[in-house]
């Protein structure tokens, strides 16, 4: 057992909506998307409860992407466990010291500049937590580090977000931006750091799949990977020019015990297409995708696991039997009736979906993408599967007849078992700053009722969809029904956000 009063020469902490204990997908997704116009006491206590500790301040759950710098540091540097802390934003303060030599931070939305979550904050007060409690921790670290005179390294999903704003990077004391994926020379990085050789303060890397260790703890929600990287080439994405590698099987089992062994029963899968599994390039292998899940499946004490992202080129070369397979693959020990997909359809002009992501719709053609987006719906609908919709607002090239175009198209998805998020356009580098990103100043009537039209048909599909991951997940009866009748305070306030937008557009006109 360890003893009390670590002494670390690095601590990996990730932002406060990270540093949470989720048991579902969808709750840390709500949580993200909040703004401090929800009182710190609900998001801290309610919405966001804190990840528990162990009584020295180690995190017993961990965002995944410290779990594997973690990892990679105990196996490619003589650091010790007792060298390397995961810790919380509430711990913190009580393992910093003149001991500590570097503090890694984590975030996937640092700077609220993620395309999702600037959506959120157009239509409502405040900052998005993300940043809020971003600026509260690396304040705090920079205070401290003229004590104790150590390095601030920013990394994350986010980490985007500090090169191409790098005025903020410098106000909040960052010294390097490690963006990417840390097995590459990461662990050489903070090696030449601790032993006071000079070291670059930003750099860009490509995943080392061959250089991936297990996890040595539990990853918040149980997140497991799969795959990274995609290659599709999208202008929004950063992972738009990473080509998509795939995990071993024993390293994603190896995570996957690993959760279970620290009492997690619900697990969630994190790629950027659940369905390219084992694949080369664009085309599907099926037998490497259901070769996985069944072994997967076999680990006892489960009971649910959730997939994130997948793909309409992808989900449509599977036949129906075999996407039936698959669905009966996902069936663990608890029954779910909204097992959701997230896939991004950006519009129903696929000539503009082909301008701004040059690889999404291939081997398809743009001029039937539409066609086969409702191909895509009725399929995943008959075999099983929930579909999670995505279109964006303010594609650069789209026209009014676009977004009148997308409308049909999002109100026959809405008649399937599907719902839908509206996001706008936020460019994920230096353009963000030269007018290209999407604001509620540039949106039309043809937008709103577009925007509109998405919400009116997740107001009907949402709360389903929650309560029954949630029940799934193991979430209490208390905090099921507490959050539905809070979700009916919020699409009251969605629906006066509306008529106050649709107010400011007609007053520009």
């Amino acid at each position: 057992m360890e003893t009390k009063g670590l002494t670390p020469a690095v601590i990996l902490v990730a932002d406060r909506t990270l540093s949470a204990e989720y048991k579902i997908l969808f709750e840390g997704i709500f949580a993200t998307m909040q703004t401090t116009q929800v009182p710190q006491l609900a998001m801290r206590r309610f919405l966001s409860p804190p990840a528990k500790t162990s009584p020295n301040g180690r995190a017993l759950t961990a965002a995944l992407g410290l779990r594997r710098i973690e990892s990679a540091l105990l196996r490619y540097t003589p650091l010790t466990e007792q060298d390397v802390v995961c810790t919380t934003p509430e711990a913190l303060p009580r393992l910093l010291g003149p001991w500590v030599r570097a503090v890694l931070f984590s975030s996937s939305d640092p700077l609220g500049k993620g395309m999702s979550n600037t959506t959120t904050t157009n239509f409502w007060d405040g900052q998005l937590y993300t940043r809020f409690w971003t600026f509260e921790l690396l304040n705090q670290l920079k205070e401290a580090k003229q004590e104790y005179k150590f390095k601030v390294i920013a990394g994350g999903a986010g980490a985007w977000q500090f090169k191409a704003y790098p005025q903020t990077r410098d106000e909040l004391g960052i010294d390097a931006v490690f963006e990417g994926y840390f097995e590459s020379f990461g662990p050489q990085f903070i090696a030449d750091l601790l032993e006071g050789k000079e070291t670059f303060d930003y750099t860009e890397s490509d995943s080392a799949t061959d250089k991936i260790v297990p996890i040595t703890a539990a990853s918040t929600m149980g997140v497991i990977e799969l795959s990274r990287g995609c290659g599709k080439g999208c202008r929004f994405c950063t992972m738009a020019h990473k080509k998509m590698r795939h995990l071993s099987s024993d390293t994603i089992l190896a995570d996957l015990h690993r959760n279970r062994d620290a009492g997690l029963t619900s697990v969630v899968s994190s790629s950027e297409d659940f369905f390219r599994y084992g694949a080369k390039g664009g085309n599907i292998n099926f037998e490497a995708l259901a070769e996985l899940l069944e072994q997967m499946r076999q680990v006892e004490g489960l009971s649910f696991m959730q997939i994130d992202h997948g793909n309409i080129s992808s989900v449509l070369q599977f036949s129906d039997n075999q996407l039936r397979e698959i669905r009966q693959l996902l069936s663990w020990n608890k029954k779910t009736d909204y097992l959701w997909v997230n896939m991004g359809i950006e519009s129903a002009n696929g000539q503009l979906v082909k301008t701004n992501c040059p690889g999404k719709i291939a081997p398809l053609q743009a001029d039937d993408w539409e066609q086969h987006i409702k191909e895509a719906a009725d399929k995943m609908s008959r075999c099983g599967f929930f579909s999670v919709f995505s279109v964006i607002l303010g594609l650069p090239g789209e026209t009014p007849d676009d977004v009148i175009r997308t409308k049909r198209l999002v109100e026959y998805l809405g008649e399937k078992h599907a719902v839908i998020f509206p996001i706008f356009y936020e460019p994920v580098n230096s353009e963000s700053a030269n007018g290209d990103r999407f604001t509620l100043n540039k949106m039309t009537t043809e937008h709103l009722e577009l925007y509109r039209t998405c919400y009116e048909i997740n107001f009907k599909g949402i709360p389903g969809l929650f309560w029954d991951n949630q029940r799934a997940g193991g979430v209490s009866l208390a905090k099921r029904s507490l959050l539905r009748i809070l979700g009916k305070g919020e699409i009251h306030s969605w629906r006066k956000a509306f008529k106050k937008v649709g107010r400011q557009i007609n007053a520009r006109h």
